[in-house]
């Protein structure tokens, strides 16, 4: 019926390779800088790449660019590596999205601010430019050393488990992690001040990090419907089906991941509904017979490129919103950034991220808005339907109680779609930031490489090709209703709210660059 149970994920660095499938890296290793994630908390470390094609699948860098990335781009890599190796040591196909977002603006916050006390004009957020540096220190180097310093430093913070790889990391770059008694105002000194100062702030921003367990819920949500067990759809016990319904997946239950962050702190919002969308149709209501009809429609008819949009943008090999720092990285090899551009660049679009998911998760917890996975089944009950009949059987004739995503649906309501708000934020924010829609990267989704109906789907090499940032967005929103974990009235308001929530962390990042936030 709804969602199928998650086969663990295998721990050991081999046996994990192929789920990071859109990492193009060449050469026998990781990017200079990323770890690998062994299982028991052990780490393995790769030798620095020869050469380095960041995300972009063909390798294009800007002429005269750096062979290699910034250590901006090192540690958004490592950063996503902790993410994906926390989770996938759980046995969790994926972790919150909230969670990874807040994970990544507070890192790339500290880096910010590290970055900012070498650069002539821009502010930190923390200090402004209290800890501005004179012009004959701002050199690569020191600016590579502070902001090194200053990711280390958080990461820790969050990562404790892998402290190991973490100072290996930092080892890697020539910098000490043992360190503990920096020179004041030396780089090593701004890199961890600014970093604890960022870390301090955020501490109390909401949601909940220093709980036990961490981002425990503080708003004391309980779902209206008791839990369904997945496969095992029983109308009778439903309350109310409109609203969202836990489920049992593979003898676990379902909790609603991080429903404070709708009361978290932002960084640009006035509030963390500043912005909202319409809300969902009645039921029964004409408007939501239509939705149901339509998601039945495309489920009956799913074609093999429709499919790999929605296994691409699932994200489970880099979690959510793992895509968008993709984004970021192409831009920056594309553009030939340096750790100058990067250091704003990676800020901004993951401010943007976190923003989205406050916004979002909003309207999540305002609306709690069912699933298709169980309003349909309740709705459908006792009636025959066409619809996608589960991997590697098509289309078939069932019950509707019987109905099914085709990809697997994670623990929180369904209104508003989160990869729609965080997809249209981030290519409102890349826009603004790089001054064109241009984008220009694509992949090849390679024969039988499903990870739902393997050896099967797709029949042949599906590419999919994302000439701007919103027409990457729109495809990143689409996806989910493909899918079938999301409504239509879920998907293209999520991106217009996105949009609009890029916009004004663009203008605030904006004020900082600038030297302009008071």
């Amino acid at each position: 019926m709804s969602q199928r149970p998650v086969t663990p994920a295998p721990t050991t660095p081999a046996a994990r390779a192929p789920l990071t499938r859109r990492r193009v890296l060449t050469a026998s290793a990781a990017a200079a800088g990323a770890f690998a994630l062994a299982s028991g908390g052990t780490t393995a470390w790769a030798a620095p790449v020869e050469r380095f094609e960041a995300e972009t699948r063909t390798g294009r860098r800007a002429p005269g660019a750096a062979a290699e990335p910034s250590v901006v781009v090192r540690w958004n890599q490592a950063t996503m590596d902790a993410i994906l190796g926390r989770y996938q040591a759980a046995g969790n196909r994926f972790g919150p999205a909230t969670v990874n977002a807040r994970i990544l603006a507070i890192v790339h916050n500290a880096i910010y601010d590290a970055w900012a006390c070498y650069d002539r004009v821009a502010s930190g957020t923390r200090f402004g430019g209290a800890l501005r540096r004179p012009r004959a220190e701002r050199t690569l180097d020191n600016k590579n050393e502070a902001v090194s310093y200053a990711a280390h430093r958080a990461l820790l913070d969050f990562f404790p488990e892998y402290k190991v790889a973490i100072d290996s990391m930092l080892r890697s770059l020539g910098y000490d992690p043992e360190l503990t008694d920096p020179r004041r105002n030396s780089p090593a000194w701004i890199g961890l001040r600014t970093a604890q100062a960022v870390l301090d702030y955020r501490h109390g921003d909401g949601a909940n990090q220093l709980a036990t367990p961490p981002y425990a819920d503080t708003t004391g949500y309980q779902p209206k419907n008791p839990p369904q067990t997945a496969g095992a759809f029983d109308p009778s016990t439903v309350v109310a089906p409109e609203h969202w319904t836990p489920l049992i997946v593979g003898g676990k239950l379902q909790k609603y991941l991080t429903p404070q962050f709708a009361v978290m702190k932002p960084f640009a919002l006035s509030s963390p509904d500043q912005f909202t969308v319409a809300a969902p149709p009645a039921y029964p209501s004409v408007r939501l017979t239509a939705a149901v009809e339509e998601l039945l429609e495309i489920s009956a008819g799913l074609t093999d490129e429709q499919k790999c949009i929605a296994e691409f943008w699932l994200n489970d090999d880099v979690t959510p919103p793992g895509a968008q720092q993709m984004w970021g990285r192409f831009v920056s090899a594309r553009d030939g950034y340096t750790v100058d551009e990067d250091a704003k660049l990676f800020f901004g679009l993951n401010m943007a991220e976190c923003d989205a998911a406050i916004g979002s998760w909003a309207v999540k917890l305002d609306y709690d808005f069912a699933r298709p996975s169980t309003l349909i089944p309740y709705d459908r009950r006792g009636q025959q339907v066409r619809s996608w009949g589960g991997p590697g059987r098509g289309t078939v004739t069932m019950d509707g109680v019987d109905w099914q995503a085709y990809v697997a649906v994670p623990p929180f309501p369904a209104t508003v779609s989160g990869h729609s708000t965080f997809s249209g934020a981030a290519s409102e924010f890349l826009r603004r930031f790089t001054g064109t829609d241009q984008f220009g990267d694509s992949f090849r989704f390679k024969a039988g490489t499903s990870t739902v109906e393997p050896g099967i789907t797709p029949h042949t090499d599906v590419v999919l090709t994302w000439p701007t940032f919103s027409e990457a967005a729109s495809q990143a929103g689409i996806s989910r209703v493909y899918g079938g974990m999301h409504w239509s009235f879920d998907n293209e308001p999520g991106i217009e709210m996105g949009h609009k929530i890029g916009k004004v962390v663009y203008r605030q990042a904006q004020c900082y660059f600038t030297g302009a936030h008071r």
